[in-house]
């Protein structure tokens, strides 16, 4: 890479392309500038929705340890099986006692 003298050797004290680049890039900060400007009060009014809105939101924890609960509460609770048990006995006592009560009325007839 050849020695570049760090004093400007013409008429201009900067080096023409180094102008133009510059200029390209206070156009784009320029332009940076008026975006940034647009997006601040859209990031406050999202940061203002969330906060409005979050602390009412359960967290991952908090769900995590209510699916716990729920299950250790359904675990406690009979299952379909034991409940059809119940119902067929009750189902069988009643047309036992049934068939007791048509006897009952056959004997003293």
């Amino acid at each position: 890479m050849p020695d570049t003298p760090v004093e400007p050797t013409g008429g201009s004290p900067y080096d023409p392309p180094l102008e133009s680049r510059v200029s390209r890039l206070e156009d784009d900060m320029r332009e940076m500038k008026s975006v940034l400007a647009q997006v601040l009060p859209m990031l406050a009014r999202i940061e203002a929705t969330l906060s409005g809105t979050l602390p009412h939101l359960a967290t991952k924890a908090e769900l995590s340890e209510l699916r716990a609960e729920l299950r250790a509460e359904l675990a406690d609770k009979p299952g379909k099986t034991y409940l059809w048990a119940v119902v067929g006995v009750l189902v069988a006592a009643i047309v036992a006692s049934y068939g007791a009560g048509l006897a009952a009325i056959a004997l003293l007839r």
